[in-house]
């Protein structure tokens, strides 16, 4: 269908429609683990920060409480992750157990598989600077700066 120049200069749209192709592709990569990549979001993030709890890995993934606790049910059933006892009575520490570490780095090479693929017709200086651009969206946070090694710095 055709898209008029007010979809053409609305960046939001534009952006919409680069995170569906990306997704979508995504996705199709990581089939075969049935799990999305959503849930491989939640173990990297449960990976790179061992102990924290179901309420942390929420607001991370922008997630209700429920869902966090639904979706950590799921990782746990799986036995991917594992729940051990938090900073007091009513918390979790959630630590990714062996099979979820190497699980990660197989979903990983995957998801870097399709970033390739999906950003074949930019150059590396072009991939890096899209990296920096997508960062700088939203409303200014003086508060909010980079830190050194964070998923926030682009990478390399």
């Amino acid at each position: 269908m055709k898209q008029g120049s007010d979809l053409q200069v609305l960046l939001g749209y534009q952006v919409q429609r680069a995170h569906l192709t990306m997704e979508g592709d995504a996705r199709a990569s990581l089939s075969s683990f049935h799990l999305s990549p959503a849930k491989l979001t939640a173990l990297v993030l449960i990976r790179d920060n061992p102990g924290s709890d179901q309420t942390a890995l929420g607001k991370a993934l922008s997630i209700n409480r429920s869902s966090a606790m639904k979706l950590v049910n799921i990782l746990a059933e799986r036995q991917l992750i594992e729940r051990r006892p938090g900073r007091d009575l009513r918390t979790n520490a959630l630590h990714l157990l062996p099979d979820g570490e190497a699980l990660v780095a197989e979903m990983l090479d995957r998801t870097r598989e399709s970033d390739a693929r999906m950003t074949a017709r930019l150059t590396a200086d072009e991939v890096r600077t899209l990296h920096q651009l997508l960062r700088k969206l939203g409303p200014e946070n003086p508060k909010r700066k980079p830190r050194r090694g964070s998923m926030e710095e682009a990478p390399e």
